[in-house]
């Protein structure tokens, strides 16, 4: 049966810690000092090499002799290789999960450390009333602190909003 009990808004905020295939939601313990772990997602596939997700190197193409070089790849600017896409995958999953949890009233808000590449590709893929739960954004990799340096962290950021 779910807790209806009424906590203070500071307490119903989720501190997700991510990078590019791993997340971590924490919230602080309403008795005691640390947090608690609510939350683990984990994309093995975005941590793979492109080689073992079945992606072959580009062909190289050459023009006549004396012309530079050049791959004949040619991209916009946006790498679509499948470590990209399982990346990419996992963060609008991981956004999805973050507005399941607003919406089931799980959480009231979300402070995001993240990357900054991660942090924007989340809240891209949020919906607007999950967007506007974003209390902070900070921009680290904090998520392989042992817990104690990781708890001081959280506790400075918190602070800080």
């Amino acid at each position: 049966m779910p807790n209806t009990t009424k906590t203070p808004a500071a307490l119903r905020r989720w501190y997700l810690l991510a990078n590019g295939s791993r997340a971590q939601a924490y919230v602080k313990r309403a008795e005691d000092s640390g947090y608690d772990q609510i939350r683990v997602w984990d994309a093995r596939a975005a941590r793979m090499r492109d080689a073992e997700l079945g992606e072959d190197k580009p062909g190289r193409a050459f023009a006549a002799a004396g012309v530079a070089h050049r791959s004949a790849m040619e991209r916009d600017g946006k790498d679509d290789s499948p470590k990209e896409h399982a990346k990419r995958d996992f963060l609008e999953g991981l956004a999805h999960d973050l507005a399941a949890a607003l919406t089931a009233k799980e959480m009231d808000s979300i402070a995001i450390i993240a990357p900054a590449p991660v942090a924007k590709a989340i809240t891209a893929h949020l919906p607007g009333p999950a967007r506007r739960a974003v209390t902070g954004e900070e921009h680290h990799d904090l998520s392989s602190l042992p817990h104690d340096e990781l708890f001081a962290r959280l506790d400075a950021f918190r602070h800080r909003m």
